[in-house]
């Protein structure tokens, strides 16, 4: 017989008695409501546990042992509670399996928080924490930032394990690069809805770098640094026309005016440079047309105000071409 099935007829043989405890047993005075006899505590999580009620089974067994350390049931439930917290060295606990199958993502990163709190270094759920909430948040139409905090505190650990050398317990083909890709994406969105866009921006491209042919992952990466590089271009915009239609018409230009104007180039010139970027990608990756149709319209629209000596677009094709011959999708001159 193994151990497990020796505890699981333990657990039959002794769900009678505490069936009869808690019947039996007198009502505590109102002081002591708070803390229920050892055998209401222990059919508390009997009754949980039965129901498969993993996340109330493990706060009553944490209960019972807090307030009975020495009871008749503690080293059960503490083996108990170690298997159902440990869920195995290859896995997530039981608690945050459930919550994670459950989209609960509260819930979840309770569970989650309750093994590091004993194990800050498992990988293995600060991984299932940052994935799920990634998945279920960050990567939804529209997107939701309630735990973007969170899961960047789990990604900033989790990178840092993975740069020390640890791996995936239980995984056999553990993908280092994708993993790091996609936990430094989780650091760029949440500086990106921060509005730390400098920051964010060097975290999209080093994740990028992590993973440069993941189409959906280098995408919208891409796509995310495009639209902050847009946000950039439009505020030089505005600042530049705000100025004095006498400054900027001057023979001479002001240093504010020149200065404004040399902002706005640069910003010009990132905007392009994302976008034909991204023009350039998803026509080697095959991504939605209309997304791709879209960019190329606000790269030439851009170019077109940046170089208007360009009447035939030919330096914006040249630009394309680099593009194209830098991912490896048209030969080279």
């Amino acid at each position: 017989m193994s151990f497990r099935q020796l505890l699981a007829l333990t657990v039959v043989s002794l769900a009678p008695i505490a069936a009869a405890v808690f019947v039996l047993a007198p009502a505590p005075p109102a002081a002591a409501q708070e803390v229920p006899d050892e055998g209401t505590a222990y059919f508390i999580w009997h009754t949980a546990n039965e129901s498969k009620d993993t996340a109330k089974a493990i706060e009553a067994a944490q209960a019972y042992l807090k307030a009975y350390p020495t009871g008749q049931y503690a080293a059960y439930l503490t083996k108990w509670l170690a298997q159902a917290q440990g869920g195995g060295a290859a896995g997530p606990t039981a608690a945050l399996d459930a919550a994670i199958k459950e989209k609960r993502t509260a819930d979840m990163i309770k569970a989650g928080r309750e093994v590091l709190a004993s194990d800050p270094d498992n990988l293995n759920v600060l991984y299932a924490l940052a994935f799920n909430i990634r998945r279920n948040e960050l990567l939804a139409a529209p997107a939701v930032y309630e735990n973007a905090a969170a899961a960047a505190e789990f990604s900033t650990k989790g990178i840092a394990l993975i740069e020390s050398g640890k791996t995936l317990t239980g995984v056999q083909s553990f993908d280092k690069n994708a993993t790091l890709a996609w936990m430094t994406q989780i650091l760029a969105m949440n500086d990106a809805k921060n509005g730390k866009a400098a920051e964010a921006i060097k975290l999209y491209e080093k994740s990028t770098s992590f993973a440069p042919q993941d189409a959906a992952l280098a995408g919208r990466n891409m796509l995310a640094v495009l639209g902050m590089r847009q946000s950039s271009y439009a505020e030089a915009a505005k600042a530049y026309n705000a100025l004095p239609d006498a400054d900027k018409a001057a023979a001479e230009p002001s240093p504010e005016v020149k200065a404004a104007r040399d902002r706005i180039n640069s910003e010009a010139d990132a905007v392009i440079d994302s976008a034909a970027t991204f023009v350039a990608f998803a026509k080697a990756k095959n991504l939605p047309a209309a997304t791709r149709d879209k960019v190329n319209q606000t790269l030439e629209k851009v170019y077109k105000t940046r170089h208007p000596e360009d009447a035939d677009g030919a330096g914006l094709q040249k630009i394309l071409q680099q593009k194209e011959q830098a991912l490896g999708t048209t030969p080279s001159a």
